[in-house]
């Protein structure tokens, strides 16, 4: 079909195994129509037409790729070609996974008086705060791996899914290896062989608003569908908007489903219990039906608590708690007596790493890990509680504020909360990041900063008998690439300065660990258990 401007746009139909069910799923994708294949016949079986649209720029899509913008421009071509369909029923729901979810998004802004819901697994509708630069730090191992899979699949139009599964792993790997270098700006053309404007043009526009603001589809809240079916892990990086666009899509008046599982990006597509609970959402937008009964939320507790069903989010009747640092390493609800501050360095030349939490699972590194061989390194402070009396919810959003003094302007604080095992295993829930730079924030005349760090949110039982950890350090490179200390440009910077820390922690700089607690855990019932 041919675009307003003239741009020949490539779509492919999968029709029903069956009889119709009177719906079209549409997927609007950047990586190939082969790699959707499955996801088709899945709905196609369940007698759905689906519709693959090969994005702008991408799979013999002519035009240039809009840098996850996904301009609506392009939607009314593809109606028009659609509604002229003999077998159009109607009905549309669109379908899409990250990046593809964000083309879903897209259509807020276009007319389609047929589109009944969107269902959106983790889907970042704003990009720079929630994706790109968490805190304020360039998520460089994320960043470059989806620069990686949008240029392989131009070079590999048509490929299955297979082979793009393969070629994504083979570059989380190289990844790695090349952001272990510097200059940063120019990892893409160590990466590709080639520059990538994509990835440069993030780099180097942290600071300019306008240019995010044109990427942030959140605002377009308005324009969804009456009914939103939204999914994401807890280990996931588009957790933290996830559930701003529930939040946004609720206050916008829509029908919001929001499902939270122990999943890292992109696993809730093989739950079967999430898919049922999709299929669900499907055959009630088809029949033009309220959604199914049941809460809006279900999220996973982990720590052995199970599914649970929630009225909203973040749950009431769940208040923050202050967890003070204390000496000693450690972390109590009592505020910390007078203490000096602990200290580690943090030198960019050898930089804390990441383990486990919210990157790409590709080479199996996603998710919950054991913490010790990183809570062993110098370089990382813990602060532990005593073995809990009795179990403890948490459930929320899970925020911190430390006290920090630092050798250097330019510099980090990386937190994570980790549950302790009787046995020392020390796992990971949550964490956030926040870069620090001259006079953001502020300083005290002795150097001490208030620095705030949003650590997203978590839903976790901590067993009797098991204890509560924060862990402090300056670094997740190269989730979160170095910070070089010397306050040069990222992409250019080739020099390393190191820090040393102090965190402070007594009655005039009580540095606190906020969790929403739920008291004493009690049985639950809830609905069937996602499996």
């Amino acid at each position: 079909m041919v675009a307003a401007d003239g741009t020949t746009l490539l779509v492919d139909h999968v029709h029903p195994a069956g009889p119709s069910r009177g719906v079209v799923v549409w997927i609007r994708t950047p990586y190939g129509r082969g790699q959707m294949a499955s996801t088709a016949k899945r709905f196609a079986r369940r007698g759905a037409d689906v519709l693959i649209e090969a994005a702008r720029g991408t799979d013999g899509s002519g035009g240039a790729f809009d840098e996850l913008g996904h301009d609506p421009a392009d939607a009314p071509a593809v109606l028009g070609w659609l509604r002229a369909q003999a077998w159009f029923p109607g009905v549309i729901v669109t379908w899409g996974l990250s990046a593809i979810g964000r083309a879903g998004w897209s259509l807020a802004g276009a007319e389609v008086p047929e589109w009944r819901l969107a269902i959106l697994q983790d889907t970042p509708s704003e990009l720079r705060d929630g994706l790109v630069f968490p805190g304020g730090v360039f998520a460089g191992a994320v960043v470059l791996g989806f620069v990686h899979t949008v240029e392989w699949q131009a070079d590999h139009p048509g490929a299955s899914l297979l082979r793009g599964m393969v070629a994504s792993v083979r570059g989380a790997r190289r990844s790695k290896r090349v952001l272990a270098e510097l200059p940063l700006g120019t990892a893409d053309e160590r990466l590709l062989g080639r520059r990538s404007t994509q990835f440069r043009e993030w780099l180097a526009r942290e600071g300019d608003d306008g240019y995010w603001e044109r990427l942030d589809l959140r605002a377009g809240a308005p324009g969804m569908p009456d009914l939103v079916h939204l999914a994401t892990g807890w280990h996931d990086f588009c957790l933290s908007s996830t559930l701003a666009d529930h939040a946004a899509l609720r206050a916008a008046g829509k029908r919001v489903r929001l499902v939270v599982g122990p999943w890292y990006h992109g696993r809730g597509a093989v739950d079967r219990a999430y898919r049922d609970d999709v299929d669900a959402w499907v055959d009630a937008a088809t029949r033009g039906a309220d959604p199914p009964e049941g809460a809006p939320v279900r999220v996973h507790v982990g720590g052995g608590g199970g599914w649970r069903d929630l009225p909203d989010w973040p749950p009431p009747g769940h208040p923050p708690t202050d967890w003070h640092l204390q000496p000693g390493g450690g972390l109590s609800t009592d505020p910390a007596p007078e203490s000096p501050p602990d200290r580690y360095r943090y030198d960019p030349a050898d930089p804390t790493p990441a383990l486990g939490g919210a990157v790409e699972n590709w080479d199996g590194t996603a998710g919950a890990k054991d913490n010790r061989p990183l809570e062993a390194r110098p370089d990382v402070l813990t602060f532990t509680s005593a073995p809990l009396r009795a179990d403890l919810d948490v459930i929320g959003p899970v925020t911190a504020t430390v006290h920090l003094r630092s050798t250097l302007d330019h510099t980090d604080l990386v937190l994570r909360l980790c549950d302790v095992a009787p046995n020392g295993r020390s796992t990971n829930l949550c964490d956030g990041a926040r870069r620090l730079r001259p006079d953001d924030p502020p300083a005290d005349p002795d150097g001490t900063r208030v620095v705030p760090v949003d650590l997203v949110a978590t839903a976790h039982r901590f067993r009797a008998g098991h204890r509560l950890r924060l862990q402090v350090s300056s670094g997740a490179h190269p989730r979160l690439v170095r910070n070089t200390g010397t306050g040069e440009p990222q992409a250019t910077a080739t020099t390393t300065r190191p820090a040393d820390q102090e965190i402070l922690h007594d009655p005039a700089h009580p540095s606190v660990l906020t969790l929403p607690t739920a008291g004493v855990a009690e049985e639950h019932p809830t609905a069937q258990d996602h499996r």
